[in-house]
């Protein structure tokens, strides 16, 4: 995955052992977190990406976790900060953790369902909890998704099909 899919990639080029045990540890495809931050940070060459200082410690933020539109910089920044990520490192696992724990285990644990949230919008009439405001971003993934896949040789795939009534 270095040589083939993070090569070039900025801050993200070489961490490819960090998305695989931030994968195994919160149960998160590792190719699903790589496309994540590239989307989310330019290609590894965003701000939040490269370090921001705050409060005097650089924070990094490679999922756009708590970057709100309007103020993504400062409230990302500001995120990384509470949550203690000051390496590229901590973020990624970080980033995976959170993921994980507020999205996936919630049951959005697909693209569809993190970006349009059809069981929330079906409970309450509107939407909810949604992880981008992006109405690409779910395209987007997927697209990056199928092109990371295919620099590799091999690899296992479980999909799920969902079924409306």
């Amino acid at each position: 995955m270095n040589n083939r899919i993070l090569s070039g990639k900025g801050i993200l080029q070489g961490k490819a052992a960090t998305f695989t045990a931030a994968g195994e540890k919160y149960g998160v495809n590792e190719i699903y977190l790589i496309s994540h931050a590239l989307l989310e940070t330019g290609n590894g060459t965003s701000p939040l990406a490269t370090g921001v200082k705050v409060n005097g410690k650089t924070v990094y933020n490679m999922y756009g976790v708590g970057a709100f539109d309007g103020t993504a910089l400062s409230s990302g920044a500001q995120y990384a900060y509470n949550a203690g990520w000051f390496t590229p490192e901590a973020a990624i696992i970080g980033g995976a953790e959170f993921i994980a724990k507020g999205y996936i285990s919630a049951g959005q644990d697909t693209l569809y369902k993190m970006r349009w949230n059809p069981t929330a919008a079906e409970k309450y009439g509107y939407a909810s909890h949604q992880y981008a405001t992006d109405i690409g971003w779910a395209t987007k993934q997927v697209k990056q998704i199928y092109n990371l896949y295919s620099l590799l040789d091999s690899y296992k795939l479980t999909i799920e099909v969902p079924k409306y009534k």
